[in-house]
Parts: structure tokens; sequence; C-alpha cells
């Protein structure tokens, strides 16, 4: 069974890695040195939401990030890609965190897909990434 808990600091680095996995595995649009950079900003980005990490037993399947009922950010290491994971953990979200909003990047089709099976919708498009990077992003409601 995939148990939520409350991520701490010393979960960064567990995190960050299970985010570069996630990350090589489906963000191939990113260049280089815009990986590394956002690599390096995720325990500034963490700070930020209310960060869970997923876990099946003792091992990490992925983390979440919340801010109100906008999930920010959801990685999965790819060890755990389609197994259900990530319909669970969104359907968590919504059942006990009233999650409404996600932000995807527009160059993930596949996470874009997922979020339209679990009943988000396009409302807003915006052409750079929160730090004005040319990667668009899509704001997508239940």
């Amino acid at each position: 069974m995939l148990t939520p808990q409350r991520a701490t600091p010393a979960d960064y680095p567990e995190l960050i890695a299970i985010w570069a996995r996630s990350v090589a595995a489906t963000h191939q649009f990113l260049q280089p040195a815009d990986r590394e950079a956002i690599q390096r900003a995720l325990p500034q980005y963490f700070a930020q939401v209310t960060l869970v990490k997923w876990q099946l037993g003792t091992t990490t399947v992925g983390f979440s990030g919340t801010a109100a009922t906008d999930l920010v950010m959801l990685f999965l290491d790819p060890a755990y890609f389609r197994r259900g994971y990530g319909q669970t953990i969104v359907q968590t979200l919504i059942a006990e965190d009233n999650l409404q909003t996600v932000t995807v990047n527009a160059q993930n089709p596949g996470a874009l897909a997922f979020y339209r099976r679990q009943g988000f919708h396009l409302v807003s498009r915006f052409e750079t990434d929160t730090d004005g990077r040319p990667y668009p992003i899509l704001n997508l409601k239940r």
C-alpha cells in the first residue's frame, strides 16, 4: 500500500535523486544547463510547498509538492512508472486535500495525457516557466 509521509530537509537528497531520474526519463526537452540549474534550486522549491514523499513500505516511489489546492510537482522514480502509483497519489490528493489545479510542462505530452485521464482540462498556457526559461507551462483544472 502506498503511504504518504511529510518530507523534511533530511529527505531532500533522496528526493533530488528521484527527480533527476524522473526528469532524465521524461523531460528530454530540458537543456542540460537548465536541468542543472533547476536541480540546484530544488531545495528552495521544496521549501515553498507541502512536500510529501510517497512510500511503498520503506521505499520512496516518488514525491509531490502542493500549495493550497495546486499540485506544483509530482515526480515518480522511473522504476515505478505505469504501475498506478501516480493515479493513486493524484486521487488521494483530490480526496484528502481538495486538489483542484495542476501545472505541467507543455513539452511533456505523457504528463498532460495522464492529468487529462485524471479529470483535468486546460485553462491557460504560458510560454515560459516561472523562472522565465523557454519551456511552456500549462495550467490545468479539475
